[in-house]
């Protein structure tokens, strides 16, 4: 049961740190004055001592946190999907270990998550904005239809309702907007600068980033209908086949052209082989989506209008 006014703030915890203290002192005096209820929970991934003893000296000294632990180091969508289910607040805020933006902003995030669903803190100033608005935001707005300003931001701000449909795992953190966004709810976009102190160890996005956009991509379009991928695939493949063999044997046939040292026949007769397990593959992933569907809700209701 959630309480409506409760700000939860979720904090992950990738890498041992000693300065934890000073984070949650940096985080507990902006967020203190925007006069909500406040459930602060640090997500340990993974053994670090130095983080735990950091949080359990901060617990020893009265602070209001709570520390959960993974055995094992399951990455930041895991620990945010960790902190989500022991979240009590109406709205969820999500920050990272260290301050890397100007703290000051947060309440213009709280106060947007009135219109969204879900608002994400867009960094302005960082030396690495000029990368993001070349790669990733780019192949984004291609690919989705929609421009996005700042996906890799970890400063949001959701629903309660929003982080419990949610499921994250691998990289999907980074597109948490978009697949709010399948899922019917509305997100917003509210600027934060970032700290001067953070613009000299901002780092490029990686390439294994727009990867894991592709694969969000895959997911969120041919999820629930494979064959459309599949079977698209599949048909080009298989048509292509058909025509080459085809004109070959024509050229066989009427025009006495050899085709006992031409590859061309192999190739167009694997061709339509690989046509056939494309599509049956897209097949299969149809009858597995209809078995699966039938238990799983992946819609909502906004309101029910009288």
């Amino acid at each position: 049961m959630s309480t409506p006014r409760m700000l939860s703030v979720v904090v992950p915890v990738l890498a041992d740190r000693a300065d934890l203290a000073a984070t949650h002192r940096a985080y507990e005096k902006a967020l203190k004055d925007l006069g909500r209820p406040l459930q602060v929970i640090y997500v340990v991934d993974g053994d670090q001592p130095a983080s735990v003893e950091g949080l359990r000296a901060l617990k020893r000294g009265g602070a209001p946190i709570e520390v959960l632990a993974h055995a094992h180091p399951f990455g930041e969508a895991t620990a945010l999907t960790t902190g989500f289910r022991h979240a009590r607040g109406g709205l969820v805020m999500t920050l990272p270990a260290e301050p890397g933006v100007d703290l000051d902003g947060l309440a213009r995030l709280v106060d947007a998550a009135s219109r969204y669903d879900v608002v994400v803190g867009v960094r302005r100033g960082g030396p690495d904005e000029p990368a993001r608005n070349r790669k990733m935001e780019r192949v984004a707005s291609r690919l989705f239809g929609k421009d996005y300003k700042d996906l890799r931001s970890n400063v949001r701000v959701l629903r309660k309702e929003v982080a419990d449909e949610l499921t994250l795992y691998g990289n999907q953190q980074a597109f948490l907007p978009l697949l709010a966004e399948t899922l019917g709810f509305t997100t917003g976009e509210v600027d934060i600068e970032v700290r001067r102190q953070a613009r000299r160890r901002a780092q490029a996005p990686k390439p294994s980033v727009l990867l894991d956009l592709v694969t969000a991509y895959f997911l969120i379009r041919f999820m629930k209908k494979p064959f459309r991928f599949f079977g698209g695939f599949g048909l080009g493949v298989l048509a292509l086949g058909v025509l080459v063999t085809g004109w070959l044997v024509l050229a066989r046939l009427f025009f006495d052209v050899p085709l006992l040292d031409r590859p061309a026949l192999i190739l167009s007769t694997l061709m339509v082989v690989l046509g056939i397990q494309i599509i049956a593959v897209g097949l299969i992933g149809e009858i597995v989506t209809f078995a699966y569907t039938k238990e799983q809700r992946d819609y909502r209701v906004d309101r029910i209008v009288e």
